[in-house]
């Protein structure tokens, strides 16, 4: 219930009404972590027609970074021969610097990309242009792409891999949209921690998480964990089921 206080402006008091009638119209939905499964994450890379944006994304899921991180990160950053990226305290959205791993595939498909673009020397893994944005539209090296095209990029393919669901509207009657490319973000941590069993600790330390218990909150059951559970305890009820009850 609403407490209302007598001493508070009106306007005030709207603030909070509308706050909190806006709340309570998503905190159902918001409570849901928005996540792709592994088989929706493979169709989605399937859609990706383009190599260079296909890579985009891998790094993104594979780092667990937030699209604001992601976009800031310049050759430099990267140690080739380590597999790791380095995320600047001033990049982060915590302030603290982190170091992430890629795997080792990852990066050398990032070394024969920059090779292709002359920005790393073909012989050796000697980079050209240190401060050239890993990713960055067209021959514009020196350019980032911002986060608005990244998520543009990103709901192309998402909505072409047939995955994007619309769950409703926001107050200026625009569409809210089940999968965001923060959705990759939460599919790493959800795969990592709940499908493979990688420690908090270590998952915590990858993603830039500043509190364990806010990685802690991935250790729910994944989808295909409790369709699996599920199906797997159906099975073996099957002879005792009451064949009356879905007549």
């Amino acid at each position: 219930m609403e407490t209302i206080r007598p001493n508070e402006p009106a306007a005030v008091r709207h603030n909070a009404r509308r706050q909190s009638r806006r709340a309570k119209r998503y905190e159902r939905f918001g409570e849901i972590i928005r996540y792709l499964t592994q088989d929706e994450l493979q169709q989605f890379f399937d859609s990706v027609d383009q190599y260079h944006h296909k890579l985009m994304f891998q790094v993104i899921y594979e780092l667990g970074c937030r699209v604001g991180e992601f976009v800031r990160i310049q050759i430099k950053h990267v140690h080739f021969s380590r597999s790791t990226v380095f995320f600047p305290a001033e990049n982060t959205k915590t302030r603290h610097p982190r170091v992430s791993y890629l795997p080792r595939g990852l990066t050398n498909e990032l070394k024969s990309l920059l090779r292709y673009k002359g920005l790393m020397n073909k012989r050796d893994e000697k980079v050209l242009k240190a401060d050239a944005y890993l990713f960055h539209p067209g021959k514009r090296w020196n350019t980032p792409y911002t986060e608005n095209r990244i998520r543009q990029i990103f709901q192309h393919y998402v909505t072409k891999a047939g995955l994007q669901q619309v769950y409703g509207k926001d107050r200026h009657g625009r569409d809210l949209k089940m999968f965001t490319v923060h959705s990759l973000r939460h599919s790493h941590l959800m795969h990592y921690v709940v499908d493979r069993g990688v420690p908090l600790p270590v998952v915590q330390k990858q993603v830039g998480h500043r509190s364990l218990k806010t990685t802690s909150v991935y250790l729910a059951p994944s989808t295909e964990k409790m369709a699996q559970a599920y199906s797997e305890a159906r099975k073996s009820d099957d002879g005792r089921r009451p064949q009356a009850a879905y007549a």
